[in-house]
């Protein structure tokens, strides 16, 4: 289950975040690099956006599992979006999608090489009665045989409409509704 965290722990965690990206700015101010502040910014904006569309799907579990997903070591970094107007409610389906999401990341790192620069996008795009997930997962991968079979298994309500698994990589659409 999800690691309960503090209100100190959880204000803590965000202002170290907020820090890091006021220092990246104020750097770049400071050699005058002001393509770089205005990237930056626009980055934080976008990142900011994804964060609000993953909350109004009022899945609390499955919102927090991956806003928090770098606040602990991990063997893959990791980056959403989310696409579409979130004016779809998961809450009844939270507790499903946040166990789905863990179990596939921590199939992630169990396949992936502890060594490698491993990186996994998910894009989510709404949709009125659905979402479909896409997933882009980049890096070495030692264990094929374990994420394909991930795949196959699917519960209830979640489709794989593609995958592809190999060492350098997977890629998988998603469709669950």
């Amino acid at each position: 289950m999800m690691k309960k965290r503090s209100t100190l722990e959880v204000l803590r965690h965000s202002r170290h975040d907020w820090l890091n990206r006021l220092q990246l700015i104020k750097a770049n101010m400071s050699l005058g690099r002001w393509d770089r502040v205005n990237n930056l910014i626009d980055e934080i904006v976008l990142e900011s956006n994804h964060e609000s569309g993953l909350t109004n799907l009022h899945a609390s579990m499955f919102a927090e599992y991956l806003i928090t997903f770098h606040w602990e070591p991990r063997l893959f970094s990791m980056e959403y979006e989310v696409i579409g107007e979130a004016g779809l409610n998961l809450s009844d389906y939270d507790h499903s999608l946040y166990k789905w999401v863990t179990s596939l990341f921590s199939q992630i790192e169990t396949a992936v090489d502890k060594k490698a620069e491993n990186h996994l996008f998910l894009s989510m795009h709404i949709e009125e009665k659905e979402i479909r997930f896409f997933f882009e997962l980049s890096g070495i991968i030692e264990s094929t045989e374990g994420l394909s079979t991930w795949i196959k298994n699917q519960p209830n309500g979640f489709l794989v409409e593609d995958s592809q698994v190999s060492k350098e990589g997977c890629e998988m659409q998603i469709r669950f509704s």
